[in-house]
């Protein structure tokens, strides 16, 4: 069978793995998935988690694919992490229609894209990049200019997963008709759930951390590090109303090189406030859904230091919880005028507080933005890939 899509991905990650199984099925079967590394799959060890990790989703069911394991040193560590060897082999073995980048950060990368290019081949983009992640002089943002119009120059199509990585591309000179919106999304644990069924484990997950029934539960969930500034959520503590600060109780979801002085924030504030403290470690990817029902308010809270998406989000509105972020969360121009989320300028603890004062206001819902996270799905993503493979030529 002919491969109308070869993607080649750096290694497989959680979220684009459930893409690559729909397009098999839109295609019917006529994609192929190229992975410079299996190491999500096999484990690596994660600093910012501080400790190694392996996705406990069935990373390589559903669809073909080929590793390469094309690795020199340590996998994922740098440009030349991945080497490429491999990669035209494949290209001339498959003959695909078109080739998927999903990146353009290791050798790997760019070696499939000259050599996509080299057979006459339409190269794609879907990444995650754009201008406002991270702060840069003027002379380095003049020299990123020009090297990504150079590697976007030989792009055939470009699918933008949000609107400031729409923008990122129109700056850097990519033609609008070569613009295709599939937005980020992550797999929706809560679809299968029934109302009653989410109700149970919100009930039995608080009941577990030994949360009170009216308490207004603030949650974190990601890397324990400092560009995510988990500990902000103690510092807005003061700033609270005295009435809703009786009720809140903060829960920490994952681990990092914070966590000692997290949980040291954690007993001064149940001290000094009576604010209570959960700590249930790293939780795998099936395990996490009653941890998000337990959760009223979801905060996002990084600095400005590559924070490009924020796809716990998506996760946490998937599970009806409210949502504040940081303006430097990419995400937040997404989602700024939905009901239940805010924004607030990084480090603003008052801020943050005054956006948790509004939020707390809305009872518990499972499904308020359902409707709206339909076009950020990974259904909406794979049948946008899939269009564009079947478009007449």
């Amino acid at each position: 069978m002919a491969i109308k899509l070869l993607v080649f991905d750096s290694h497989p990650v959680q979220y684009r793995v459930p893409v690559w199984r729909q397009l098999n099925t839109l295609l019917d079967g006529s994609i192929h998935v190229v992975y410079g590394s299996d190491c999500s799959v096999r484990g690596h060890e994660d600093a910012g988690f501080g400790r190694t990790v392996a996705w406990d989703d069935p990373m390589l069911d559903g669809y073909t694919h080929t590793v390469l394991n094309c690795e020199k040193g340590k996998p994922l560590s740098g440009w030349s992490s991945l080497t490429g060897e491999g990669v035209e082999a494949l290209l001339d073995e498959l003959k695909p229609q078109a080739v998927l980048l999903t990146g353009l950060n290791y050798r790997y990368d760019h070696k499939a894209y000259r050599a996509a290019r080299k057979r006459n081949i339409p190269v794609w983009l879907r990444c995650e990049t754009q201008d406002e992640a991270g702060e840069r002089s003027f002379f380095k943002s003049i020299i990123r200019s020009v090297i990504y119009r150079i590697r976007y120059l030989g792009l055939s199509k470009v699918f933008y997963i949000g609107e400031l990585n729409k923008q990122h591309y129109l700056r850097h000179g990519v033609a609008a008709h070569k613009l295709i919106p599939a937005r980020y999304g992550t797999v929706d644990r809560f679809s299968s759930y029934t109302e009653a069924e989410k109700n149970t484990l919100r009930i039995q997950a608080r009941s577990n951390a030994g949360i009170a029934a009216d308490a207004v539960v603030i949650g974190f969930s990601g890397k324990f590090i400092s560009k995510k500034n988990p500990d902000i959520l103690f510092s807005q503590l003061p700033f609270l109303p005295t009435a809703l600060r009786s009720r809140i109780h903060l829960y920490f979801i994952g681990s990092g090189e914070m966590e000692k002085d997290l949980k040291q924030l954690a007993a001064e504030a149940n001290t000094q406030y009576g604010v209570k403290t959960y700590f249930p470690g790293f939780i795998n990817q099936t395990e996490l859904p009653a941890h998000y029902l337990a959760i009223d308010i979801l905060v996002l809270p990084s600095r400005k230091m590559g924070e490009t998406w924020g796809l716990v989000t998506n996760e946490a509105m998937q599970a009806g919880c409210s949502v504040i972020t940081t303006t430097a969360v990419g995400s937040s121009v997404d989602f700024k005028s939905w009901a239940q989320f805010r924004s607030f300028p990084v480090g603003d603890s008052k801020a943050l507080a005054q956006a948790i004062t509004e939020l707390e206001r809305y009872s518990r819902s499972f499904d308020w933005a359902t409707e709206a996270l339909k076009k950020y799905s990974l259904t909406a993503t794979a049948e946008a890939i899939a269009a564009a493979c079947n478009q007449k030529k």
